[in-house]
């Protein structure tokens, strides 16, 4: 079978460039190991409590300034409803909580508090960033990488604001503290920067790129800090469900082994079951190297895979999961918070807490909170391909455990007491689940001299081969992985002759800020009263990594995905499953082994498999 543009992985990445290029008719197929969408950003159940598995700091859907997520909906003309934080975080240092304000020169004014000495220089500091910001970004909004971007695109930038551009591409190939240098002395000072270049992008400002740092100091003080209503299943969900109404394929639980090429060119891939898939052009979303030391044939691209195994990974890193009791977390803790460890250095005390059940309610039951607590691990960990069941291993496990539930006790007294569930995945879990490559969870690090346009570009050097995602010239973070995307679609429709997705093209506005506390009161999946109904029906399913509702059934209905399309909305892809049976197997079902399998019988009543898949009738 023959595929217009065939993506490999269901990141964010790969799902922006696939449901823009089928909004333009574009026949889209996307291949993902796992079997949901998302990669790094997601959720997962465990007895009704929605967490979050990584990516949740949502930056990009503000309306002005770098807003990418904003303008893919808009492009898609996809509704989406998002919580906007009133804080964008806080961050623990040297005994202060530094709340980052949307106001910037609230902001400043705090900081000026805590840095006396500093005062007037984070003044003229942020004064001086924010001009550059407004004039580069925010006065030409473009979500297209520097490898991208066209001599039209760059002259209009230039033209734009001249002085101000030009100091910005001045900063390209400077590092963060040497630009720090021209307004502050306080080593302290330089400490708390460092923090913030770590929360960012996983680097120190000795190592962080100066045109980098310039946009991402400021940025998120105009643009705001966001959440999805409901979870980051509605971000991801919702870019499937774009894919899918276009007529796009999702196919899960399918790993790509090679990237086919004969002549210079690509014409396919092939799967773990030995399936090939025929397209012209394929666009790779994971890791440099796993492109480069798996995907392509080892006759090929020799000096790129030693140019890629010579990068340097960001750390490997930690996720610790928990729901614990409300009593324990002040009213005033914000969804998200960063504790620091050591002032002086990245260590493993460095953790960044999200408790996003503050602002949104449907995600536990009134009384507790979901924390997520991501953190570095500088430890030698098993190899995931290996064993990694052994004694060795859950002991090592348990250790982090019980040193990052420390971590929480201090912010926290009484925390492990109130914890009532508590998990944790490791860099070699983050490998395994996610490809995140000895758990390093940005790909690269963007340091300097592996950074911007040294870095895997959006084109690759094979004939009908594209790349997106964190390793790629923007890399790191939601929004930017999201410009990858566009990028990736955008260079296709140029290279097909057709109109890019530029901002000037687009007119309605389809993101929808909702009050906080989220409740989920007024959700409305559906005008139509039934796929309403048996949408929020489905919003009970967990989910399962394996699920024994869909062993019992003796018609192999795919249970879980057609819950998780409807969670969203999504009926088109939930009824474009069922159409695979030659008529709907659950209408005249009076078998009732899949309910009384339902993992939610252990806590609850199951999942009413029968009511959902029997009113999900062809359309």
């Amino acid at each position: 079978m023959k595929k217009e543009v065939l993506f490999i992985g269901a990141g964010i990445s790969a799902l922006t460039g696939a449901a823009l290029l089928a909004k333009k008719g574009f026949k889209v197929t996307v291949v993902e190991s796992q079997f949901k969408p998302g990669g790094s950003c997601g959720i997962f159940k465990r007895d009704d409590i929605i967490f979050e598995q990584g990516a949740a700091m949502i930056y990009g859907f503000g309306k002005i300034g770098f807003n990418p997520h904003r303008f893919v909906f808009n492009a898609l003309e996809e509704p989406i409803d998002i919580i906007k934080h009133d804080y964008l975080y806080a961050i623990h240092f040297n005994g202060h909580k530094i709340i980052f304000y949307e106001d910037i020169n609230k902001f400043v004014e705090q900081l000026g508090k805590i840095f006396p000495s500093e005062k007037d220089n984070f003044k003229r500091f942020y004064d001086d960033s924010a001009d550059l910001y407004l004039k580069v970004i925010a006065n030409q909004p473009t979500f297209t990488t520097p490898d991208v971007v066209t001599k039209e695109q760059g002259l209009m930038q230039l033209k734009s604001a001249p002085k101000a551009y030009l100091k910005f591409l001045g900063y390209m190939n400077k590092n963060t503290e040497h630009i720090l240098k021209k307004y502050f002395k306080s080593k302290e000072v330089f400490d708390f920067f460092d923090k913030l270049t770590s929360t960012y992008c996983y680097t120190t400002v000795e190592e962080t790129p100066a045109i980098l740092s310039a946009v991402m100091f400021v940025d998120n003080h105009f643009g705001g800090s966001y959440y999805p209503a409901g979870s980051t299943l509605n971000l991801v969900g919702k870019l499937e469900k774009v894919i899918e109404e276009n007529g796009g394929d999702m196919i899960y639980n399918r790993d790509v082994k090679k990237i086919l090429v004969k002549d210079d060119k690509v014409y396919g891939v092939k799967l773990d079951n030995g399936e090939i898939i025929n397209c012209e052009r394929v666009v790779n979303s994971g890791n440099v190297w796993n492109l480069y030391n798996n995907l392509i044939d080892k006759s090929l691209c020799k000096k790129s895979r030693e140019w890629a195994n010579l990068l340097i990974p960001t750390y490997p890193s930690l996720v610790l999961f928990a729901l614990v009791k409300d009593e324990v977390i002040p009213k005033d803790t914000l969804p998200i918070e960063m504790l620091i460890g050591d002032t002086e250095k990245i260590d493993e005390g460095e953790v960044t807490l999200y408790i996003l059940s503050k602002d949104d309610y449907t995600l536990c039951p009134r009384g507790y909170q979901t924390v997520m607590a991501i953190g570095p691990s500088f430890k030698e960990w098993i190899n995931p391909k290996g064993d990694y069941h052994t004694e060795k291993y859950f002991e090592q496990k348990q250790a982090e455990k019980n040193r990052i539930l420390g971590l929480l006790e201090k912010r926290f007294p009484g925390f492990k007491n109130a914890a009532t569930h508590v998990e944790l995945s490791t860099p070699a879990t983050l490998q395994r689940l996610v490809m995140k490559e000895k758990g390093a969870v940005a790909g690269p690090k963007q340091q300097l001299g592996q950074h911007m346009l040294k870095r895997l570009k959006t084109k690759g050097e094979i004939e009908g081969l594209y790349n997106c995602g964190e390793s790629t010239v923007m890399g790191t973070g939601t929004p930017a992985v999201t410009v990858s995307g566009i990028s990736a679609a955008n260079l296709i429709l140029r290279e097909c002759k057709m109109q890019e997705y530029e901002a000037k093209y687009l007119t309605g506005d389809y993101v929808t800020i909702v009050k906080k506390p989220y409740t989920g009161k007024n959700l409305k999946l559906s005008p139509d009263e039934t796929e309403d109904k048996i949408g929020k029906l489905s919003m009970k399913c967990q989910y399962c990594m394996s699920p024994k509702c869909e062993k019992a059934c003796q018609k192999h209905v795919p249970i879980r995905d057609i819950n998780r399309r409807l969670s969203v909305g999504n009926f088109y892809g939930a009824r474009k499953i069922l159409n695979q049976f030659d008529q709907n197997p659950c209408i005249n079902c009076e078998n009732t082994s899949c309910q009384e399998a339902c993992i939610r019988n252990k806590f609850a009543e199951s999942v009413n498999i029968k009511e959902i898949n029997s009113n999900l009738v062809k359309k």
